[in-house]
């Protein structure tokens, strides 16, 4: 038996497979970023040596560096950050209650390569984090490669479908633009298989989406002089604009309130961010604001839990945002601020109702940066995203899987969108950088729905998880009737296993394709959700049925 990276050497390993008979298992993963990645581990450790001896493993990844994908590619620009803290980062903790040797984590892993971002509430480069996934998978390579055939082929999956003749054993065509290979599992993890152009030719000369930074935001395409017109004001809007400034040699040194911004000349003569509600996203908090013990969130922990009898039929303001408002308003109590939870919820109310003007958006930034530096008292917004934060895992419990009643999932969903400017926004140093920026002229909000003539137009709004790539197999797959959407969130349905509802048999899904149904598909953290846990048990199972 062997590895086989495509491009690469093949080394050989003896495997026993003590029952030559039977045919092996044929399993196909589609897509390895960090959760097919997660998949390869998780088979690792749940599988016996004799079950991996009779298994075939191929991962389709086109990136050159699986593990981290395109989205955490180790040769991205130094400048794209994290908006995750590196003491969260674990590629190896499936437990959130089962302690992890330090030197698995990231920052085990940064005192031996990066010893200068080694430390707690860092925000550091995403390639960064992206040579630590690939070593990840390098590692999780080396363990399965003893027992087993992993092959590592670097195209892109076209097409996926299911062959009625070999159903008893799940039968899988999947195509690569190249050849057609047969399989009995597939794994499709592909995460946010709706971005548009994000290694293909955009669709018009006029309009690219971010990403690839090194060419949809390149010199050539957009001259120095430009004027700019990014669509969305989220953190990939926020990358785009650190490209075209700090990415063009532009300097940010310290300042007194907020950073001074030095140019290069190389910048875009005018960067114009179109937002629809003009609401921005607040700054992370960093280490300077007093932080409260877990023990204090236990209490509103415990509320939730006790919804979970009524899966199915909870009410999303009646049953969850309550305890959510009720944490927030204690939590600012502790600092000195009496509030109630009605007030909390005003201030939401407010917030999610009403658009922003710049003059607005930039104030809402500024009192976030001063909140999340510990220059300014902590304040209601800054409350409400610290309880969303803490209390997400049981969010995620009670929502996911259709735990709301009929009619609640689009109050759920409002809800949720705004917490993800409130409680996951940038880290604060990003946002000062914004801000200096926007003070500079150099960075202007507007609501107007059509770019200015003459102007260079890059799409910055990911597209929803419904908006899977035309020529993509997901939309094959759902055309095909092979999964089944959920008319409520359109979500693909998947059971607690990944393994699709509705659909054929040996097809599982994991990520963003399934959010709505499944909550909160975070690559980075394996403690929020079981699924791919539960997906190894059940190959072990097929094996042997």
């Amino acid at each position: 038996m062997s590895v086989a990276i495509s491009g690469g050497s093949v080394a050989d390993f003896p495997v026993t497979n003590d029952n030559p008979s039977k045919p092996p298992l044929r399993l196909a993963i589609v897509g390895c970023g960090p959760r097919g990645l997660q998949c390869l581990d998780a088979l690792s450790q749940q599988l016996s040596t004799d079950e991996l001896s009779r298994m075939e493993i191929t991962v389709f990844e086109p990136s050159p560096f699986p593990g981290a994908g395109c989205i955490y590619d180790p040769k991205q620009p130094r400048m794209l950050r994290m908006n995750f803290a590196t003491q969260h980062i674990d590629f190896w903790k499936v437990d959130s209650n089962q302690p992890t040797p330090r030197s698995g984590s990231l920052i085990g892993w940064l005192d031996r390569n990066y010893p200068e971002y080694a430390a707690s509430d860092q925000f550091v480069p995403r390639a960064v984090v992206g040579e630590y996934l690939h070593e990840c998978f390098e590692s999780v390579c080396k363990r399965l490669r003893r027992w087993t055939t992993l092959k590592v082929v670097r195209s892109r999956v076209e097409s996926i479908r299911c062959v009625a003749s070999q159903a008893s054993r799940g039968g899988w065509l999947l195509w690569d633009g190249k050849d057609e290979v047969a399989f009995d599992r597939v794994v499709l993890t592909t995460g946010h298989e709706g971005l548009r152009g994000s290694d293909r030719v955009p669709a018009s000369d006029d309009e690219a989406f971010v990403f690839p930074v090194e060419t949809s935001l390149s010199s050539e395409r957009i001259p120095a002089g430009s004027d700019v017109w990014i669509r969305g004001f989220g953190l990939t809007a926020i990358d785009a604009i650190m490209m075209l400034t700090e990415g063009r040699d532009g300097r940010f040194e310290n300042g007194d309130a907020l950073p001074d911004y030095i140019r290069s000349g190389n910048e875009p003569k005018q960067i114009t961010v179109h937002c629809r509600s003009g609401r921005p996203m607040l700054a992370k908090p960093t280490a300077k604001v007093e932080p409260i013990t877990d023990v204090f969130w236990e209490p509103y922990r415990e509320a939730l839990r006790a919804c979970e009898p009524n899966h199915g039929k909870l009410k999303f303001h009646k049953d969850i945002w309550c305890v959510i408002c009720e944490a927030a308003a204690e939590s600012l109590s502790q600092s000195g601020t009496v509030v109630t939870p009605r007030e909390i919820d005003e201030w939401y109310r407010g917030w999610s109702r009403y658009k922003m003007d710049e003059a607005a958006a930039r104030r809402a930034m500024l009192q976030s940066y001063g909140v999340a530096t510990g220059t300014r008292p902590i304040d209601i917004p800054f409350a409400l995203g610290d309880a969303w934060r803490r209390l997400y895992p049981q969010i995620v419990d009670l929502v996911s899987f259709g735990g709301l009643a009929a009619g609640q999932y689009k109050a759920f969903q409002q809800v949720a969108m705004e917490m993800e400017r409130i409680a996951f926004g940038p880290p604060a140093e990003s946002v000062a950088k914004l801000l200096r920026l926007m003070r500079d002229g150099l960075v202007q909000l507007c609501d107007q729905t059509v770019a200015p003539e003459g102007a260079v137009i890059v799409n910055a709004v990911i597209a929803s998880p419904s908006q899977a790539d035309e020529s993509g197999p997901l939309s094959q797959l759902i055309l095909r009737g092979d999964v089944e959407v959920d008319p409520l969130t359109e979500a693909i349905r998947v059971s607690d296993s990944g393994n699709v509802l509705g659909g054929r048999k040996g097809l599982a899904v994991f990520g963003r394709a399934t959010e709505g149904w499944v909550v909160g598909n975070d690559t980075l953290s394996r403690t929020l959700h079981s699924q791919i846990q539960n997906w190894a048990g059940t190959i072990a199972v097929d094996m042997h049925g």
